[in-house]
C-alpha cells in the first residue's frame, strides 16, 4: 500500500478552485483522475456514471454562460462533466457526491486544483443538456473544472514540496469540538477522545 500520510495530506488540503493558468493538463494525468473516479464505489456497485470531458475553449466558454454561477468554469482547461444515469434519484445523488470528491483528491494528488460547479435546475440546466448533447433521461447536475492552479488560488497549506506550495490558505473549518457527538447528539467526548480542534 502507499504511503497513508500522502494520503491523509492530500484530504485534508484539497479545496475548491476556481481560478487556473492556461496550462493545460496532461493526457496521463488526466487518465489517471478519470481511472480513480472509474474506480469509485457506489450503492450496490451501479456505476451510475460516465464523463463528458470538455477540452475545446469554445465549449467550455459556452459552459460558462449556462447560468449565472458559472463563469470562471470558461478560463480552465479542462472540465469533467458527470453524467448520472437518472434511475434512482437518491442513490445516484450519494454516489455523485462521492464520485465528485474522488475526482478533485486525484487531480490535487497530481499538483493539480479542481471546482465544482452545478448546472442550475431549469433553463440554464436545458441550455447545458443542449450544449453537451446529453440525453434528458440522464442526470447531469455536476461540472468540475481541473487545471493549474493561478498563483494565490487552490488548495491550502500543501504540505512542504508539494507542487501546491504556496496557494492561499484555505477558509477556516470549524474545531472538532463544535461538530462531534458521541453516542447521542449533543453528548461531548469524554476526555482524550479526539475531538478537539
Amino acid at each position: 500500500m502507499g504511503d497513508g500520510h500522502d494520503l491523509l495530506a492530500t484530504l485534508r488540503h484539497v479545496r475548491n478552485t476556481r481560478a487556473f493558468t492556461h496550462e493545460s493538463v496532461s493526457a496521463e494525468a488526466l487518465g489517471t483522475i478519470l481511472e480513480v473516479a472509474r474506480c469509485t464505489g457506489s450503492a450496490m456497485n451501479a456505476q451510475p456514471w460516465e464523463f463528458v470531458v470538455v477540452r475545446d475553449p469554445e465549449v467550455l466558454r459556452a459552459i460558462s454562460q449556462t447560468g449565472p454561477n458559472l463563469p470562471w468554469l470558461g478560463s480552465a482547461p479542462l472540465a469533467i462533466v458527470l453524467v448520472m444515469a437518472g434511475q434512482r434519484p437518491e442513490l445516484e445523488g450519494f454516489d455523485e457526491g462521492r464520485l465528485a470528491e474522488r475526482i478533485m483528491a486525484a487531480a490535487y494528488a497530481q499538483g493539480l486544483a479542481a471546482g465544482l460547479g452545478w448546472f442550475l435546475a431549469g433553463e440554464p440546466r436545458r441550455r447545458a443538456y443542449a450544449l453537451l448533447g446529453v440525453p434528458e433521461a440522464k442526470a447531469m447536475r455536476t461540472v468540475i473544472a481541473v487545471g493549474h492552479p493561478a498563483a494565490g488560488a487552490g488548495p491550502a497549506a500543501p504540505p512542504p514540496g508539494s507542487p501546491a506550495e504556496g496557494m492561499k490558505p484555505a477558509s477556516p473549518r470549524k474545531p472538532l469540538a463544535e461538530l462531534v457527538h458521541h453516542d447521542r447528539y449533543g453528548a461531548a467526548a469524554a476526555h482524550g477522545t479526539g475531538s478537539g480542534s
